[in-house]
């Protein structure tokens, strides 16, 4: 087995400005500790000794709370310039806007957000900080709004185990790249927590790997969870998921392809594992990874009990932490797997098979090169072994196409008309020039919502391509009517009235809201709307309007800023076209029109 260096936690410090549950760390408070912390120049000579290797690594910068060093982008700008491929892991609170925008200009190839929860009120008990939910989704929207991609880091225990499926829903409506689901390993500040049960801990997995394989827009992984291989595995033998066929992430890379740096410097095999095998102070990091002697029994393991005897033992063997922690032994049985050995023969990892030069195209080239450089390994083997195993000896774009419609390696989503993959057995449409200009020409943080609007209607029409005619046509909308002037008493009312609302559920009631007064205008014969017109629709009692359970079920899995009034929104809507009972599809139009309407408004603000 190689020993390629595919990631690495660099821990910065052990300040925090939370004080989780389930933390590692046992992060200090951020007027605390931080003593010995790698200094700035420290941190760069590591960065720059991995890279006198390998460029081909991720870096993580992690903590405590890495976004509490001021010199975190220098850091990821030095480790950009060497190749390094460079991402944080953080909590999200301290992500303002402006700190995305400097962490994306200095090259940060993505963020890690961890959020424990979809409701408010259990994140911020989880994470010991009141208001915490609300900034940490705020920071997701920022790196959004600046094309600065994101992963969502959930971590699963019994508490929240039953959020999985919300959870993933989230994720892909929020525009998130990966979902990483962690599994606790109880040390730290999770020694006092009690881990999910090995019954529930399968039940996850499985449910995980279904998701994966039902989703197009989403990667989802299991981490500190190496029995998701053999799930995968049992769940479909040919499943891109497994070392079976070549990948060699998602179980337990400890001491393998995976080690972390303490704020101290110290070198150790994952998180977890507290035995540290040497200092980057003291020596090079290369020299420690390839002779720390806890590592080489990682990279040739010797498993006990059950891990020993099971057929999965070369896909998955369990996780090495989990035993450590409870007193036993780095090679013991892992105690959280219910799986029981079935006696076969060990199925075996996908060889590299070297016996014949494989060649890439120019073309193929350049696409391998626009992998991040920590999976570039991983694809580059998996798409030579797919070309030998069909007799060629070229790589070409098609078999790199091929590989990622199975959802390996390369399949980052992006969604935008020049760049899209079919989604749920639909071919994708084709955009004219003239349609992406005008997309293009959006705001970012409508841009995405439009593009499914408008592929949402030429489906429904039954149309090959979105055109700048169909563009054109929802732009305008359904309003037939005039808009009747409005005294400017009325107008600064509706403004004091939705000043109490969030800019982004503000944007969207506006119309609604605006049409709505229009319409009590008219009801009394009036030409001109007055403040008794707004104050009428905002007290209108709106109990004569019934929600199925599906369509209330969508409401309720929007964020909690904005559910209120995108529900209110609805009902007006709903009452305005006489509908007894809001359904899905009636909030799919709702929607429609209110975004276009949004377009409108925002064309008119130049």
């Amino acid at each position: 087995m190689d020993n390629d260096l595919f990631l690495i936690a660099v821990n910065l410090t052990r300040r925090c400005n939370l004080t989780c549950a389930h933390c590692y760390m046992d992060a200090e408070t951020r007027h605390s500790g931080g003593k010995d912390e790698l200094n700035t120049e420290e941190v760069r000579k590591l960065l720059t000794d991995i890279a006198s290797r390998s460029n081909e690594t991720m870096v993580v910068l992690t903590g405590g709370e890495p976004l509490l060093r001021r010199d975190l982008a220098d850091l990821v700008r030095h480790g950009n310039s060497l190749g390094l491929t460079m991402v944080i892991g953080t909590n999200g609170v301290l992500l303002t806007e402006q700190r995305v925008q400097s962490l994306k200009s200095a090259g940060a190839m993505g963020m890690g957000i961890s959020l424990d929860s979809l409701d408010p009120a259990s994140h911020d008990s989880f994470r010991g900080c009141s208001g915490s939910w609300e900034k940490t989704l705020a920071g997701m929207d920022h790196c959004r709004r600046h094309d600065l991609p994101f992963q969502v880091h959930f971590s699963v225990t019994e508490r929240n185990a039953h959020e999985v499926q919300s959870m993933i829903d989230f994720a892909t409506a929020s525009g998130a790249h990966v979902l990483n689901v962690f599994f606790l390993v109880c040390t730290g500040r999770g020694e006092s927590m009690s881990d999910i049960s090995p019954a529930r801990y399968e039940q996850v997995l499985r449910q995980l790997v279904e998701a994966q394989e039902n989703s197009r827009d989403l990667i989802i992984r299991a981490r500190c969870a190496p029995h998701y291989k053999r799930i995968a595995y049992e769940h479909n033998p040919e499943s891109p998921l497994t070392r079976a066929q070549g990948y060699e992430g998602g179980g337990c890379l400890a001491g393998i392809h995976y080690c972390r740096v303490t704020p101290e410097g110290a070198v150790t095999a994952c998180p977890y594992i507290p035995d540290e095998e040497g200092s980057i102070r003291e020596q090079g990091f290369w020299e420690i990874w390839d002779e720390a002697p806890s590592f080489e029994r990682l990279r040739n393991p010797e498993l006990r009990g059950k891990c020993g005897k099971c057929e999965y033992q070369k896909l998955c063997g369990g996780c090495r932490a989990r035993p450590l922690a409870m007193g036993g032994d780095l090679m013991d049985a892992d105690p959280w797997c219910g799986h029981m050995p079935s006696g076969r023969a060990v199925i075996q990892p996908l060889a590299e098979t070297a016996a014949d030069e494989i060649s890439w195209t120019e073309d193929a080239s350049r696409r391998l090169e626009r992998i991040p450089g920590f999976l570039r390994k991983m694809v580059r083997k998996r798409a030579e072994n797919h070309v030998r195993s069909l007799g060629e000896h070229t790589v070409t774009t098609d078999h790199l196409s091929t590989l990622a419609a199975k959802r390996f390696g390369d399949s980052f989503p992006v969604k935008r008309p020049d760049d899209r993959k079919p989604v749920g057995g639909t071919k994708p449409l084709a955009w004219t020039a003239e349609a992406v200009t005008w997309l293009e020409q959006l705001p970012d943080f409508l841009r995405d919502g439009i593009f499914t609007v408008a592929e949402d209607v030429a489906r429904g029409e039954g149309r090959l391509e979105v055109n700048i005619r169909l563009l054109r046509r929802l732009e305008a909308g359904d309003s037939s009517e005039p808009g009747l002037p409005w005294e400017d008493s009325a107008t600064t009312l509706l403004n004091e009235l939705l000043a109490q609302r969030s800019p982004q559920a503000a944007l969207f009631v506006r119309p609604t809201l605006q049409n709505a007064a229009e319409r009590e205008a008219r009801r009394r014969s009036a030409i001109v709307v007055a403040c008794e017109d707004v104050e009428k629709v905002f007290s209108t009692d709106l109990a004569g309007v019934s929600w199925s359970t599906e369509a209330l079920q969508r409401v309720e899995s929007a964020p909690d800023f904005v559910r209120a009034g995108i529900k209110k929104a609805a009902e007006f809507n709903a009452r305005r076209e006489g509908i007894e009972t809001i359904m899905p599809e009636d909030l799919t139009r709702f929607r429609n029109r209110a975004m276009m309407k949004a377009v409108r408004r925002m064309k008119g603000f130049g």
